[in-house]
């Protein structure tokens, strides 16, 4: 089983991505229940349903070897949100995926965090594509996308029980040359 400790840790400049700890839950849940930074997502949770999906981010890498890493405050190690690397069953491809707190919004952490998880998958991974899977609606995470240099590929897919846009990111050589 794989603890938060075994769980690899990459830095940025100004963040540390790691593994969720037990600390983190109270920071999962606010964001959680802010049906701003829910809203396409899935909508806002209750603590319940935000302590499922907190341990569900720490369970991924039992379960598929890669996951969500919290996005931390490299100064004050406070979770300001999440990035994951994800492929569930039927999902277009694999996926780095970013959701943030409100009060982290706007200040280019998704760009950051997404680009590290995305160069991590690439380089000790050993990934060669993945897309994003974001709602067509949601503006803000396709300027994400578009600023790590990923191009729209497909428009309204369905996915399970929504409907989203998917997003190719850079081939390895390219987006590890940018």
């Amino acid at each position: 089983m794989k603890h938060a400790a075994d769980i690899p840790v990459i830095e940025t400049e100004r963040l540390r991505l790691r593994g969720f700890a037990m600390r983190d839950y109270e920071a999962v849940a606010a964001y959680k229940a802010d049906p701003d930074v829910m809203r396409y997502t899935g909508g806002p949770e209750d603590r319940y349903r935000a302590w499922k999906s907190f341990t569900a981010m720490a369970g991924t890498w039992n379960v598929l070897g890669f996951g969500y890493f919290c996005i931390a405050d490299k100064q004050t190690d406070a979770c300001l949100g999440h990035s994951a690397l994800l492929q569930p069953p039927e999902w277009p491809d694999r996926e780095v995926g970013y959701t943030l707190a409100r009060g982290a919004h706007g200040k280019g952490y998704a760009v950051e965090a997404a680009s590290a998880v995305l160069r991590f998958a690439y380089e000790h991974m050993g990934w060669t594509t993945a897309v994003s899977v974001i709602d067509p609606q949601n503006r803000a995470s396709q300027n994400v996308a578009r600023k790590m240099g990923a191009l729209l590929e497909r428009e309204n897919e369905p996915v399970w029980d929504f409907r989203a846009d998917i997003w190719r990111h850079q081939p390895p050589e390219r987006f590890l040359a940018s």
